[in-house]
């Protein structure tokens, strides 16, 4: 702070100096000017006048008045208001008077050399003042230099005692507590942050030393206790696997899991409990071959949904929290497993049902029709041969029965043929390919084939039905369309729906098209029905015929 005071006092005395010096070559320029012989009056009067002018320019320069000091009774300052008072009432008066009197310019050239002293010393006292700054600014300094280093060396003596020792000493205690001297203490000291930290230093080695003395039993006990967890995880992940099984397989599955379970559990007897459909009292479903009906432990079995499929009865289990437990997550895969057996049992059925159904309507649109049809041409033939008809009209009634039988055992060829369908390995994208291929083979109509469908999200019963559809359109198109090409499309829609398309561009819809394909499309509509989406037959603009199915996203 005292140097930068210093300092900013001493900015504007240098330049100070400089503008008092020219003073004294101004004072020596004024006095050639008015003593010079050599020029006119008129000359010697605008060069006087100039040299006054410059001089009371500089005397009363801001740089020279920014150097003096503040106060008016400094010496400095003192010199200063004298010299200017000496300028302003004799010296400029006498310099401008000499240009017309020859009196004022003997006075200008006898005080012109006091005039000159005066300027010297005021030179000298502004650079006496700078000095006398510059030298208190070297003591400021110099004192405070040394008053900072005495601060440093005693900082750093508080620091070594206080701080770098207590420090240096704890990391020798560390290297103690490294080597295994869980016994080594430090002095606790003061009551501040280094005192703070060893304290927590004797109370982490008291603790260090009380844990390590139990840490191989404790190490003993958790890997007793992992390796029962890798084991459960083991059990769990074969049970799970095993119980994919389906139908007689299904209950073998779970009389494996369960005696595996048993050595696992370290139990007596292991036991599976269903709830039948009506909900009445539990039966047993499977049990290892030393179960007994006694009192067990019991954990509930719940499907995927949260229903309660059942109870795991477990004789003799030991009253811990880890055989608990696990008898719990098994008897959460055993019912998972269960639902899922069931479900599929009644989708299994279910396809059964709708596959009869399908029989049904197809036989009664079809064969059930031709045989009807028959019927009553052999009753038509019958009364002719009773009232002796002609031979041509026995012959006609005979070529029309004959003709309905042909019709009725092609189209149970037909049938038989349909329902003969088997969805192979490959999936949709096979049986696609495989029905537009027969076609092609059988009719030499080209087809255009786009799948882009991978089928993931179809049930085996659902790509039975797409298949279905597909075949029945491609038969629509063999027997009454004409055409010359066909495209047919299966492709995803966004959210997990499916399209299929088939076009061809042969004669076009007709007006009834109920009659004319035989109630196919009809069947057609119910098995789209049967996929939860929609179908629609149409005229394509350029010609020919569009049967459609969309399917959208069912969740």
């Amino acid at each position: 702070g005292p140097a930068v005071w210093l300092t900013e006092l001493s900015t504007g005395s240098g330049g100070a100096i400089n503008v008092a010096g020219s003073l004294r070559m101004q004072s020596y320029k004024m006095a050639l000017a008015i003593a010079s012989p050599y020029t006119t009056a008129e000359v010697r009067g605008v060069r006087t006048r100039e040299a006054v002018e410059e001089f009371g320019r500089r005397l009363r320069s801001q740089g020279l008045l920014n150097g003096l000091p503040a106060g008016r009774e400094h010496p400095v300052r003192i010199r200063y208001d004298e010299l200017e008072k000496t300028f302003t009432n004799v010296i400029q008066p006498s310099a401008i008077g000499s240009i017309t009197s020859e009196e004022d310019r003997r006075r200008f050239l006898d005080n012109i050399p006091t005039f000159v002293d005066r300027v010297d010393g005021f030179v000298f006292a502004l650079e006496a003042d700078l000095n006398a700054r510059l030298r208190l600014l070297k003591i400021v300094l110099t004192v405070t230099l040394s008053g900072a280093l005495g601060v440093t060396f005693l900082m750093l003596w508080i620091m070594r005692r206080r701080i770098f020792d207590p420090i240096l000493e704890l990391g020798r205690a560390l290297g103690s507590v490294r080597e295994g001297g869980f016994d080594v203490r430090v002095e606790e000291g003061e009551r501040n942050e280094i005192g703070l930290l060893r304290r927590d230093f004797n109370f982490m080695t008291e603790e260090l030393g009380r844990l390590y003395g139990s840490l191989e039993a404790e190490v003993a006990a958790k890997t007793a206790d992992l390796h029962q967890r890798n084991e459960l995880l083991g059990l769990l992940n074969r049970a799970a696997e095993a119980l994919q099984s389906e139908g007689a397989g299904f209950e073998a599955a779970v009389r494996d899991v369960l005696r595996e379970a048993e050595g696992f559990l370290k139990c007596t007897g292991l036991a599976v409990y269903v709830r039948p459909a009506d909900g009445t009292e539990l039966i047993r479903f499977a049990a290892t071959d030393d179960w007994t009906d006694a009192e067990a432990r019991r954990a509930e079995m719940r499907g995927a949904s949260g229903d309660v499929m059942g109870e795991m009865r477990a004789l003799g289990l030991p009253d811990d929290d880890g055989s608990v437990n696990a008898l719990e997550t098994l008897a959460g895969i055993m019912g998972r497993a269960l639902e899922r057996a069931v479900k599929k049992q009644d989708e299994r059925r279910l396809a059964v049902l709708e596959e009869r159904s399908t029989i049904a309507r197809e036989l009664h649109d079809s064969i059930a029709q031709s045989l009807s049809f028959s019927r009553i041409q052999l009753l038509r033939l019958q009364r002719a041969v009773d009232g002796g008809a002609a031979r041509d009209e026995v012959s006609s009634i005979t070529a029309e029965l004959r003709e309905g039988i042909s019709s009725a055992y092609r189209q149970l060829r037909e049938v038989l043929t349909a329902f003969r369908l088997q969805v192979n390995a490959s999936g949709l994208a096979g049986a696609v390919d495989e029905t537009v291929r027969a076609f092609e083979n059988r009719t030499g109509v080209p087809v255009r084939l786009q799948n882009r469908y991978l089928g993931a999200e179809l049930t085996a019963n659902e790509l039975v039905h797409l298949t279905h559809i597909l075949r029945e359109a491609l038969s629509n198109v063999e027997k009454h369309a004409r055409a010359k090409s066909v495209a047919v499309t299966v492709e995803g829609l966004e959210g997990g729906g499916f399209r299929l398309a088939v076009e061809d561009d042969g004669i076009g819809l007709p007006e009834k098209a109920e009659k004319a394909s035989h109630f196919g499309l009809g069947i057609m509509a119910e098995r789209a029905q049967a996929l939860h989406g929609t179908l629609t037959c149409s005229r394509r603009p350029e010609g020919g015929t569009k049967v459609e199915l969309i399917r959208p996203a069912l969740y």
